[in-house]
């Protein structure tokens, strides 16, 4: 079975995030011959660390307005990890136990570096999650099946690579809204030439949902905003989950996306904003 190293930076473990983090952390612990690492200093992050006996990095690089920046994340957990893939996830994601086997199947499909990417299915969680019993996902997907939401294009909250594959990665300020970080995942890996597989069908990724996260509209937010746009080379660089080069179904078959009129007609939008993109930034 492939091991993998899930990494991401939680908030603090305070009000509703107490709860939602500790039920996504501890889903991606319960996958065999994988670890964890938790980066940050945020109030619970270490304590928590400890308490499941994951690594913990307490500093990552920032900006000058003190957000953190995800291309030190991404590279200290390159330079951690103690496997050969890597996961990039949110903090509020559980991720079910066949995630593993599922690459593992995939992988003797492609020769050099890929990157699994995967949508996220909106649900409602208030209470811990019993991980005690092997059913604990069997018992959260069949309790979820009528009340859960795929969110868009754009919700795409976890990313699997070869470690050190996105380490020339701009500096990217991490948060909501418009971080474009993981625009940038897509598009780095599609513009080298690299598959991009979406998973989202053989996998059930699911999304804790919480209140969203403050100051949208402050004017450091937007700086911030401009500066990722800038980064990812604009608007027109945004790739997104359409822009995979493979796809999984549910029967765990891969295939080739191909070039249909709907992503002909995106492509030709893309040039387009590319075009305002060079005038605007």
């Amino acid at each position: 079975m492939v091991a993998i190293t899930f990494f991401s930076m939680p908030k603090a473990f305070e009000g509703v995030y107490d709860t939602i983090q500790k039920n996504a952390i501890r889903s991606w612990m319960s996958h065999a011959n994988s670890s964890v690492l938790l980066l940050g200093d945020d109030t619970g992050v270490k304590d928590f660390a400890r308490l499941i006996g994951c690594h913990h990095i307490s500093s990552v690089n920032t900006n000058d307005l003190g957000t953190p920046l995800v291309n030190d994340i991404v590279r200290r957990a390159s330079e951690h990890a103690i496997t050969d893939w890597v996961a990039y996830v949110n903090a509020d994601i559980i991720i079910p136990p066949n995630l593993g086997e599922v690459i593992n199947s995939l992988l003797p499909e492609f020769d050099g570096p890929v990157v699994f990417a995967c949508r996220r299915w909106d649900i409602d969680i208030t209470d811990p999650i019993d991980f005690s019993t092997p059913s604990w996902f069997h018992k959260l997907d069949q309790s979820t099946t009528n009340v859960r939401t795929l969110y868009g294009v754009n919700g795409m909250d976890l990313f699997v690579f070869p470690k050190g594959f996105y380490n020339a990665m701009p500096p990217f300020s991490i948060g909501w809204p418009g971080a474009k970080y993981d625009n940038w995942f897509v598009w780095y890996a599609r513009h080298n030439r690299v598959p991009v597989v979406d998973i989202t069908d053989a996998i059930t990724l699911f999304h804790q949902k919480h209140p969203p996260g403050g100051g949208a509209t402050h004017p450091n937010k937007m700086r911030e905003h401009t500066d990722n746009l800038k980064h990812i080379g604009g608007y027109g660089n945004c790739f997104d989950i359409r822009d995979a080069s493979h796809r999984v179904d549910v029967d765990g078959k891969i295939r080739f996306v191909r070039m249909d009129i709907p992503y002909v007609v995106l492509t030709i939008k893309r040039m387009i904003q590319r075009l305002r993109d060079f005038f605007i930034l």
